[in-house]
C-alpha cells in the first residue's frame, strides 16, 4: 500500500486516532523529562469490550474473511502503537521480538483473547542485549471495556484509564512516586493529577494531521522526516501484529523480529 502510495505521490496513513490528541502528545513530553520520570523500561495495557452474540457471529472483527487478527488486530493495535511511541521517547528501539503467552480463538480460528509480549530494542540496536523495555499487553472481546494503561520509570509511574477514547470532560493522567522512610517500615503512595487542556476531537485532529502531510507530499514528496516516520511506525505496528498471530500458530513460542 505505501509503495503504491509513494508512486503515484499520494498519502497514506493509519486510523489510530488517539495518537493525535493533543494529551497523548502532552503525556509524551512528560516522559521524556528523565530527569523527572526516569528510564521507562515496563508498560502495561489493557483494552477490552464484551461482544454479544451478534458481535461475535457477524462483525468483521470476528470473522477470518474479514479480520483475522480479531481482537489482536482491533484493540492489540492501539496497545501496540502505544508503546511504540513512548519507547520512542527513551533509549529503546524498535520491537525486536514477540510472545502470545495465552489466547482464546472462535471456531474460525480468529484471536477473541490475547496475553502478549513485545520486547524492544535497547538504544544500541543489539538484539541480544538484555530486555530492559517491555510491553505487556491484554486484549479481550470477551472482558468488560477497559483501556487503561500503566507505564513505569524508575522515578514515577503513570497512569491513564482511557488512553484510546478519552472519557468526557476534562482529560488527564495520573502520576505516582512512592518515596520509603524508616527502612521500609512504611511508604507514601504520592499522586499527581495533570490534565489536558481542552480542544477538538482526537478525530477532527487527526484529519487536520492527514490534510497536512498530504500537502507537504504534493509539496516536498515522501522525502520529509514526518512523513516517513509516520509511515514507518505503521509498518512495524502491522509487523509486530503479525508476528503475534505467529505466535499463536506456534503454540506460544517467541517469534524474532
Amino acid at each position: 500500500m505505501l509503495v503504491v502510495a509513494k508512486e503515484n505521490n499520494r498519502y497514506i496513513m493509519d486510523g489510530t486516532m488517539f495518537i493525535h490528541n493533543n494529551r497523548t502528545n502532552l503525556m509524551l513530553e512528560y516522559i521524556a523529562q528523565s530527569d523527572v520520570f526516569g528510564n521507562i523500561t515496563r508498560i502495561n495495557s489493557e483494552f477490552t469490550f464484551v461482544g454479544d452474540d451478534h458481535f461475535h457471529t457477524n462483525n468483521i472483527r470476528t470473522t477470518k474473511k474479514g479480520d483475522p487478527h480479531g481482537c489482536l488486530g482491533d484493540l492489540g493495535w492501539y496497545c501496540i502503537r502505544l508503546a511504540q511511541l513512548v519507547f520512542s521517547k527513551t533509549k529503546a528501539g524498535n520491537a525486536k521480538r514477540v510472545q502470545t503467552t495465552n489466547w482464546k480463538l472462535n471456531d474460525e480460528g480468529v484471536p477473541i483473547d490475547a496475553t502478549c509480549l513485545v520486547f524492544f530494542q535497547d538504544g544500541d540496536g543489539k538484539k541480544n542485549s538484555n530486555d530492559e523495555h517491555v510491553l505487556s499487553f491484554h486484549c479481550s472481546f470477551l472482558h468488560p471495556l477497559n483501556q487503561r494503561v500503566l507505564i513505569n520509570g524508575t522515578k514515577q509511574s503513570l497512569e491513564m484509564k482511557d488512553f484510546v477514547i478519552p472519557k468526557e470532560g476534562v482529560q488527564s493522567w495520573v502520576v505516582h512516586g512512592q518515596p520509603s522512610f524508616g527502612y521500609d517500615s512504611y511508604s507514601v503512595q504520592i499522586s499527581d493529577l495533570l490534565e489536558s487542556p481542552s480542544g477538538p476531537a482526537q478525530e477532527v485532529l487527526m484529519w487536520r494531521n492527514f490534510s497536512n502531510f498530504c500537502r507537504t507530499v504534493e509539496t516536498k514528496g515522501w522525502d520529509d522526516a514526518g512523513v516517513v516516520s509516520m509511515s514507518n511506525i505503521s509498518v512495524e505496528n502491522q509487523q509486530i501484529l503479525d508476528a503475534l498471530m505467529e505466535s499463536i500458530t506456534l503454540g506460544g513460542k517467541s517469534v524474532s523480529l
